[in-house]
């Protein structure tokens, strides 16, 4: 069973941890009645939903389970008054993810970067995980560029033929959702489950900034420090944003609690 769902700046989240992460996917993997979603929230998440209904219907609506992607959501969570909740980020966890779909025999399909990028981040999961299961089974894939019908129906086609138990979509927020949302229900994959660009971190496509950063909960900042030039309005404006907009949802005391 979940925890209780909480909403930070309106948008839901789960407070989960890994281990039942991991444990309501692979459920939910083996349950062939039904389809259900996974997602993802961190702030720049939660600032394109600010201003995107589709954003905020995927996360609120379709979504069965919303992990928390990131330390400023627990900050925003802590100035609602609310719990912090567990920070996860699948560049951290990924091989440990493909390992266990291994060891439950459950088959996987990738939706994303370019042409190319999912079989070289395979190769490079597959030398992460050898040692501790014997390497990847064969995974399908297409790449995450859909934006025609012919393409999508391409992608869809081939998760649908390859019968997957879980489809992977990584294009980046808001396109993957947007995406997950208008064709989840042509996909007969039991989960789909968006994980934005971490495919790409390892095909080397994408720097992710200093370990010590990360260890340290703060992915943001090193992905800041790897990618100045493109990142810096993202979170060092966007930051503040979020901050800002989770003071102010706040419950508002009363008269009578101000009064003691």
């Amino acid at each position: 069973m979940l925890p209780d769902r909480i909403h930070v700046t309106g948008l839901a989240v789960d407070p989960v941890d890994l281990g039942q992460l991991f444990d309501y996917v692979v459920a939910a993997a083996r349950d062939k009645s039904a389809r259900r979603t996974v997602g993802y929230l961190n702030v720049h998440v939660a600032n394109l939903a600010a201003r995107d209904a589709l954003l905020r219907q995927y996360l609120n609506e379709l979504c069965d389970l919303v992990y928390c992607d990131g330390k400023g959501i627990g900050w925003g969570a802590r100035l609602q008054g609310l719990s912090e909740p567990p920070r996860m980020t699948a560049a951290d966890w990924l091989p440990d993810l493909m390992g266990r779909f291994k060891q439950e025999d459950l088959r996987v399909f990738v939706i994303a970067g370019k042409p190319g990028v999912v079989d070289r981040a395979l190769e490079e999961l597959d030398q992460h995980i050898g040692g501790l299961v014997g390497g990847l089974d064969p995974i399908g894939s297409h790449d995450g560029y859909v934006a025609s019908p012919e393409k999508t129906a391409s992608a869809i086609d081939a998760a649908n033929t390859f019968d997957a138990d879980v489809v992977l979509v990584g294009m980046g927020s808001p396109i993957q959702e947007h995406w997950v949302l208008a064709n989840r229900d042509r996909i007969n994959a039991p989960v789909v489950w968006a994980l934005g660009a971490t495919f790409d971190y390892y095909a080397g496509e994408q720097a992710r900034g200093p370990a010590w950063l990360r260890k340290a909960g703060h992915e943001w900042a090193a992905r800041l420090i790897a990618d100045p030039g493109r990142l810096w309005r993202r979170y060092v404006l966007g930051n503040p944003q979020f901050l800002w907009r989770a003071f102010w949802s706040r419950p508002k005391k009363s008269a009578a609690d101000e009064r003691g």
